[in-house]
């Protein structure tokens, strides 16, 4: 339901290191990720209702900041890069339905965009703009009023500016997700798959990805949800990229407003190979509309 988070940076941008994304090689479009597949979710992303069949539609914006100056080598052993601030935002909107005959079964779609900059002070380099769009249709199902799981198939269009590298390939995500919700306990998680298109630039293709992510969050009072988790991420060697890994570990807190939700967590890379070594804060601002 929601793109694979980001940034691309412009060679003169990236560390000294090869850091490979989880979604390219450097070779092909210089990408540097900041961080792990969807770690900038949050409790209940996929907790979708069911017996609305009138549809209902939501407002989702993520940002997140990660700051590195040290990168994950081949062996998994840190080592100095350089220093890199990157920061993105991605502006969400969805529309979803219920079948009329079967209510807890539901179909939808969303639109996401990107609008990322990056800053290198090592190289004295920067660069913004908006990236590729994304599309998805997915379908989800309630196996009760608690548990809710679903599919989706994100379509990434190449059409964004090439200083973030956009306008480089077409990508298709795929994804299975799952929420349980247990009293005052929520567990949130998903697998996804990655599968780039050829590179114009390159003239090749990425290694495909999957990556998964867990948190488990406690409705501590009507207001507040700590929650901790764990995100991973894995690319296939290619002509264009060294395989590449990336562990994080999540720790936050959701608030339940009034209408809509706002939360916020800190990532942090805890292992990896070929890939930037850094930490990163993510916010989410869910508005039912």
């Amino acid at each position: 339901m929601t793109i694979q988070r980001e940034i691309r940076r412009p060679a003169s941008a990236l560390p000294s290191l090869l850091c490979l994304s989880l979604l390219a090689g450097l070779a092909a479009a210089p990408v540097a990720e900041a961080a792990t597949g969807r770690s900038f979710i949050g409790p209940h992303e996929y907790a979708l209702p069911g017996n609305v069949p009138d549809g209902f539609n939501v407002f989702v914006f993520y940002a997140y900041m990660e700051n590195a100056d040290r990168a994950f080598d081949a062996r998994g052993d840190e080592v100095d890069a350089n220093d890199t601030t990157a920061l993105v935002n991605l502006f969400k909107f969805s529309q979803a339905w219920t079948l009329e005959s079967n209510p807890d079964f539901g179909y939808a779609w969303e639109v996401i965009l990107p609008v990322s900059s990056v800053r290198d002070r090592t190289a004295n380099t920067s660069a913004s703009g908006i990236g590729d769009p994304t599309i998805a249709p997915y379908i989800y199902y309630k196996l009760s009023e608690n548990v809710t799981i679903g599919t989706d198939l994100l379509f990434q269009v190449p059409v964004g500016d090439s200083s973030v590298g956009g306008g480089d390939s077409w990508k298709v995500t795929n994804s299975v997700f799952l929420d349980v919700q247990l009293g005052k306990f929520n567990y949130t998680g998903d697998i996804m798959w990655d599968f780039p298109g050829e590179s114009t630039r390159a003239d090749a293709k990425a290694g495909k990805t999957w990556s998964t992510e867990h948190l488990f969050g406690y409705r501590a009072t009507s207001l507040v949800e700590p929650y901790v988790g764990a995100a991973y991420a894995y690319q296939k060697a290619s002509s264009i990229n060294l395989a590449n890994s990336e562990t994080d570990l999540v720790a936050g807190m959701l608030f339940h407003l009034r209408k809509g939700s706002f939360g916020l967590h800190w990532a942090h890379a805890i292992d990896g190979k070929n890939r930037p070594a850094g930490d990163s804060l993510n916010v989410r601002f869910v508005l039912p509309m």
